[in-house]
């Protein structure tokens, strides 16, 4: 019964990343020392594979830190191509990021229907519009006040 706040302006891309593509995530990172404002770092696809060559995740280089799992991986498109799952904690800029296939297939095997975005209003804008546009329909969901945690997360229908 969950009614969005806003229109979803981004879509899914399903297709695999090459490595060397430009990704960007967005997310709550470290709310206690970085505060609530949403923050965008920028890397790229390291790695088609993920932590001990997970096939199900990418490794990308864009910073991510306790917060920003759950976060959207944009393309430079504007389409989410994956979402924050884990950092390396023995790596610099060493990030893990599901596939959005892998997750469409998650959302296939729920019970209820979703239906995934399919319009994507961030194409062909600017980074900073990308942003302003998409950060209306990421959230921040703080699962204890007293830890320094958040889980950054991706709306959808």
């Amino acid at each position: 019964s969950f009614t969005p706040l806003t229109s979803i302006p981004y879509s899914f891309k399903f297709t695999t990343s090459n490595v060397g593509e430009d990704c960007f995530v967005l997310g709550y990172p470290l709310i206690s020392t970085m505060g609530k404002d949403i923050k965008l770092t920028n890397g790229i696809i390291s790695s088609k594979s993920g932590y001990d060559g997970n096939v199900a995740q990418y490794q990308i280089s864009a910073p991510v830190q306790p917060g920003n799992s759950g976060g959207p991986v944009f393309d430079k498109n504007g389409n989410i191509i994956g979402v924050v799952q884990a950092k390396h904690t023995q790596a610099e800029n060493a990030g893990y990021a599901i596939k959005s296939s892998y997750i469409r297939n998650l959302v296939e095997l729920l019970p209820t229907s979703i239906n995934l975005p399919v319009r994507n209003l961030l194409a062909g804008k600017s980074l900073s519009q990308q942003v302003s546009l998409a950060s209306k329909a990421v959230c921040i969901v703080i699962i204890n006040d007293d830890r320094d945690e958040a889980i950054s997360s991706v709306k959808s229908n």
